[in-house]
């Protein structure tokens, strides 16, 4: 089987069981510590409330409660260190125009220009230094994702890795290459499942983004209980 065969396969597979996943996150969520939810509820509202990514990153209410639920999401424990709040806010500012430039793009979107806006996403993540680690993705994709919540679905090692089945080398190593993966996968499955449909149908489901990564999550927790097939 090709590459692409499998990719194929895979996307197939996601999208033809995508109510199930979502079921499955909603039965199994293994993000239960306080803060994890509510932080980010409040920072999707607040961001929502701003009406911008330009605000956002310049309202002092949400660089807190963003910086908030970044800590609760991993972000400075383990291979991530947050960088100090005023560096954060730093970082988060000295990239502002490249953020602006993203803003009214959709990951669902027929018309996205999905070659060029992967790179533009990417080289944004890859410079927006809120760690100290070499490492960008999974910090950087998890603050996009409040900042953009239409289009950037945040990423990590713990479910969005075993998806793919990339080992940790391929993830540390290939970070560019991984995200390209990830975005085009979750582009496409968006245009077959209208992830919109569900939004605030459960809290954890803030936005189209959010419902695709729960979609994630999900796959892998029915995987960890040998419920679905994972011959991907």
């Amino acid at each position: 089987m090709t590459s692409n065969e499998r990719k194929q396969k895979r996307l197939e597979w996601f999208t033809a069981q995508f109510p199930q996943f979502l079921d499955a996150f909603a039965r199994y969520c293994p993000f239960t510590k306080y803060g994890q939810l509510e932080f980010h509820v409040e920072t999707i509202q607040r961001r929502r409330e701003l009406g911008s990514a330009e605000a956002a990153v310049r309202d002092a209410t949400f660089q807190r409660k963003l910086y908030e639920t970044l800590r609760a999401w991993g972000i400075g424990s383990r291979r991530s260190q947050l960088r100090p709040f005023a560096d954060f806010i730093d970082a988060l500012v000295s990239k502002e125009k490249e953020i602006a430039q993203l803003d009214g793009i959709a990951i669902d979107q027929t018309s996205l220009q999905l070659e060029s806006v992967t790179q533009t996403l990417w080289n944004l993540i890859d410079s927006l230094a809120i760690v100290t680690n070499e490492a960008p993705l999974v910090a950087g994709s998890k603050a996009l994702h409040h900042i953009l919540p239409d289009l950037v679905v945040p990423i990590d090692r713990g479910y969005t890795q075993k998806l793919f089945g990339w080992g940790n080398p391929q993830f540390q190593y290939h970070q560019e290459r991984r995200f390209a993966e990830v975005f085009e996968f979750l582009a496409a499955a968006a245009r077959a499942t209208n992830p919109g449909q569900y939004v605030g149908k459960k809290r954890w489901n803030t936005s189209a983004t959010k419902v695709l990564d729960n979609a994630v999550v999900g796959a892998v927790c029915l995987m960890k209980h040998h419920l679905v097939n994972e011959n991907l």
